[in-house]
C-alpha cells in the first residue's frame, strides 16, 4: 500500500510506517506548549490541534497515585508529533534529561499490551487507571533506549480525526 493510498484507507490517522504499523505519532515534552506549536508549526510547515487538558488528573505510578494536569496538541497529518507542555515533578517534566520522549502506539487490548511490555522488562511508569485501578486510556513504559513507549487504547482513535479537522479543515471530509 502506498503512503497515498493509505492516507485514503485509513485518513489522518494514517501512519508513514505503512498499515500494518501501530505506531502513530512521536511525543516530546515542551516548556511553553503554545510558543512550541507556533514555532515548530511555522518551521516544519503542519498545523497543530487546538490545545487540550486530559479529562482527568489522577494517575497511577509504582509509589501510588499522582495528580497532574496534562495540557497537549498533535499535528494534525501523519506522522503526528504530539507536543505535551512540561509538567514539573512528573513523568513530563521539561527538566527531565529525556529529550526524545516517546513512542505512541495503538493497543486493541491495553491491558494485555501493557502486560506483555511488563514481561519484555519494560516497567509501567504512569498510566490512567479505571475504577477497578486496571490500566485504562493509556501507560507509559519504560525501554532501556532512552524514550518511553506510550501504550493508547485503540477506542480513542474516534477521538482524533474531528479534533485534528478542527485545526486543519482540509483534510478529507468524514466518511
Amino acid at each position: 500500500m502506498t503512503a497515498g493510498n493509505e492516507f485514503g484507507t485509513l485518513g489522518v490517522l494514517a501512519g508513514t510506517l505503512g498499515a500494518t504499523s501501530r505506531v502513530y505519532h512521536v511525543g516530546f515534552v515542551v516548556p511553553d506548549l503554545d510558543e512550541a506549536m507556533q514555532t515548530l508549526g511555522a518551521s516544519l510547515g503542519v498545523a497543530f490541534a487546538q490545545p487540550m487538558e486530559l479529562p482527568f488528573t489522577t494517575l497511577q505510578t509504582p509509589q501510588g497515585p499522582r495528580e497532574v494536569k496534562l495540557r497537549l496538541s498533535y499535528s494534525t497529518r501523519p506522522s503526528h508529533i504530539e507536543l505535551i507542555a512540561s509538567a514539573p515533578g512528573s513523568l513530563w517534566d521539561f527538566g527531565s534529561a529525556l529529550r526524545g520522549h516517546h513512542v505512541g502506539v495503538w493497543a486493541e487490548d491495553i491491558r494485555a499490551e501493557a502486560a506483555r511490555l511488563e514481561k519484555l522488562g519494560m516497567r509501567k511508569l504512569w498510566w490512567h487507571a479505571d475504577e477497578r485501578g486496571d490500566v485504562a486510556s493509556f501507560s507509559y513504559h519504560e525501554t532501556p533506549y532512552g524514550f518511553y513507549i506510550e501504550l493508547v487504547d485503540a477506542a480513542a482513535r474516534r477521538f482524533y480525526p474531528d479534533w485534528f479537522r478542527a485545526a486543519d479543515p482540509a483534510l478529507a471530509p468524514k466518511r
